[in-house]
């Protein structure tokens, strides 16, 4: 019933295939019957998603649980951000009502403990959108350094060691919270579709338009969902460039001292006139 589940929304739930800022892994907080995880996943196509369904049922590792995320440096503050976002979170369903209850022909039908109403579900999309934009406003410095463009030694040793060390710290702060805006993402899609074999139980019989009514639900559910899948595919394009940033610097980091002269790190003027990535 619901439309998120059918080839037209899944072609349109990844419409923007490049937030998060909202990737965004892990376990789903609804358990693990049909995955959402295909969802997640940057790698397809939304013709070619649309016709796995939901026969893929194993949640992919996050691209910053692999390569140079293991040789970063722990940032003592990205414990907190991911307070932050739980935080948030938590404050959208205790806005929520527990123990919603739609009608069926047998009895009360009782939706998931997981979905609060539209108020706490929409609040808690909006608070990973926010998410999402907040990981590219904080971390996209690190790809507009362009650390992977030296193409000499010259370039490198122009390159603060204290600029390297710090970026490179953020970069594993941008992974963990990356990796927690994926998991709070794909929580919500498991929720959508524990809402939606729900529905597939409600009986509106006393209602001359049932079926409108309930078209018009799962259309809403959809309209509220599509944002936050948009947003997810740019912030998995700045995740898959992070790493790429976050390898390079690793690899910078061990020429310099091979190749640099204490004399070769640029003032903070000089290096503001030229790009880090500045070849020949």
């Amino acid at each position: 019933m619901m439309a998120i589940l059918n080839r037209k929304t899944l072609g349109a739930a990844q419409l923007v295939a490049g937030t998060a800022l909202l990737v965004l892994i892990g376990p789903s907080s609804v358990g693990r019957g049909p995955s959402a995880a295909w969802a997640l996943e940057p790698a397809y196509e939304p013709q070619q998603i649309a016709r796995r369904e939901y026969r893929h049922h194993g949640v992919p590792r996050s691209l910053s649980e692999d390569g140079a995320q293991e040789e970063a440096p722990k940032d003592v503050n990205s414990a907190s951000n991911s307070g932050a976002l739980a935080a948030a979170l938590a404050a959208c369903d205790s806005n929520g009502t527990a123990s919603l209850t739609l009608p069926g022909a047998k009895g009360a039908i009782r939706l998931d403990s997981c979905y609060r109403g539209r108020e706490q579900f929409v609040c808690s999309l909006n608070t990973l959108l926010d998410e999402a934009k907040k990981l590219n406003n904080e971390y996209g410095h690190i790809i507009e350094a362009k650390y992977l463009a030296v193409g000499n030694v010259d370039a490198i040793c122009r390159i603060r060691p204290d600029a390297l060390s710090e970026d490179l710290t953020k970069a594993g702060t941008f992974g963990a919270r990356f990796k927690d805006l994926r998991t709070e993402y794909d929580r919500r899609i498991s929720c959508a579709m524990k809402v939606e074999q729900n529905l597939k139980q409600v009986n509106l019989s006393d209602m001359p338009h049932s079926a409108d009514i309930l078209k018009s639900m799962n259309d809403t559910l959809e309209a509220d969902l599509k944002d936050v899948a948009a947003t997810r595919q740019q912030i998995f394009d700045l995740n898959e460039k992070m790493q790429a940033s976050q390898k390079a610097i690793v690899t910078i980091e061990k020429l310099r001292p091979t190749m640099c002269l204490s004399t070769s790190v640029p003032t903070t003027a000089e290096r503001a006139e030229k790009p880090v990535g500045g070849g020949p």
